[in-house]
């Protein structure tokens, strides 16, 4: 599929006697269930690669108890079956109608698994969050790749990381903060130090004067000590508050952190608010500021994969009058 497809409305299903329609907006990264040409159900997406993160599922109050959600999931299923595309779900709704239609069980990847209910699934979202962190960090020592592979990584890993960073510092430390205020500022101190070591990194890998005086590999390792460090406050916050809220409200929390990180900046601030309302309103402008300058930098960020992407954006074919298909 196209970029310009991937960003365009697209029809998934119509169904004339119930007057319902559901699309796929790729531009706002949601499916959407219309009656009558009216919105009344959304369900959030992030395409990674080649396959979909399925997120939140929302029908309008008025008109639940319907069968409208069923009949939205059962059409964006049927039509990333249609197109091989594998999924990984976030959302209870999805589980609950895969629990009751097994056939559908094959649109899920098994190599990137959901959270399952009966798990700890905010200690299984982190550890999913982890892995692909090393994972990335595993690449940068690849002595193979070139110089653009070896920003394309960082940048990668700077965005997720940054963004995980945001979400953990909205949702993690705000639940935590009345239950284990000493954890929580630990936590919060060390957030401060790895968006701070991000920065560096992603200054290294694109040539900023102030951090050339550190080798790429001593950027990278810093990163990944403090990476580590925070993995380890991370896991103590979420085992105090899985069992100060159940299973359940641990669902909830992971849902709310999964969903926080989607919307969260994709660059490091770590001098900017990071606790209550000024911190939330500090992230939602980054978010917007951070969207720009990415697109100015033509950045390789995870979150919109282009197939056959040019490795120059926009800015820099006209800055160095590269033509548009190098």
């Amino acid at each position: 599929m196209s970029t310009e497809e991937r960003t365009a409305t697209r029809t998934l299903m119509e169904d004339s006697q119930r007057n319902l329609t559901v699309v796929e907006n790729g531009e706002s990264r949601r499916y959407e269930l219309l009656l009558a040409g009216t919105t009344v159900g959304t369900l959030d997406f992030r395409v990674l690669g080649p396959r979909r993160v399925l997120g939140h599922t929302e029908i309008t109050a008025e008109h639940r108890g319907r069968g409208l959600g069923t009949a939205l999931i059962k059409a964006i299923l049927d039509d990333l079956i249609a197109e091989e595309v594998r999924i990984t779900n976030y959302c209870p709704a999805v589980e609950r109608f895969l629990d009751g239609h097994p056939e559908y069980l094959v649109v899920l990847d098994p190599s990137h698994p959901s959270i399952q209910r009966g798990s700890k699934p905010l200690q299984h979202l982190i550890h999913i969050q982890h892995s692909r962190l090393r994972e990335l960090a595993a690449g940068s020592e690849d002595s193979s790749i070139d110089g653009f592979d070896r920003r394309r990584i960082a940048d990668q890993f700077t965005a997720i990381a940054a963004q995980h960073a945001a979400a953990v510092a909205d949702v993690l430390l705000t639940a935590a903060r009345t239950s284990s205020g000493e954890d929580a500022a630990a936590m919060l101190a060390n957030l401060k130090e790895f968006e701070q070591s991000l920065r560096v990194l992603k200054g290294r890998a694109y040539g900023d004067a102030r951090f050339l005086d550190l080798s790429t590999a001593e950027t990278w390792r810093e990163a990944e000590r403090l990476l580590a460090e925070h993995e380890s406050h991370e896991k103590k916050i979420v085992s105090g508050l899985e069992a100060l809220h159940g299973a359940d409200g641990a669902a909830d929390l992971a849902r709310a952190l999964a969903k926080r990180q989607w919307s969260s900046p994709t660059r490091p601030h770590p001098n900017s608010p990071h606790a209550g309302v000024a911190g939330r309103i500090a992230r939602h402008l980054w978010r917007i500021a951070d969207s720009t300058w990415d697109e100015l930098e033509g950045r390789g960020l995870p979150t919109e994969p282009v197939e056959n992407a040019n490795r120059h954006s926009a800015v820099s074919h006209y800055l160095f009058g590269t033509p548009d298909d190098q």
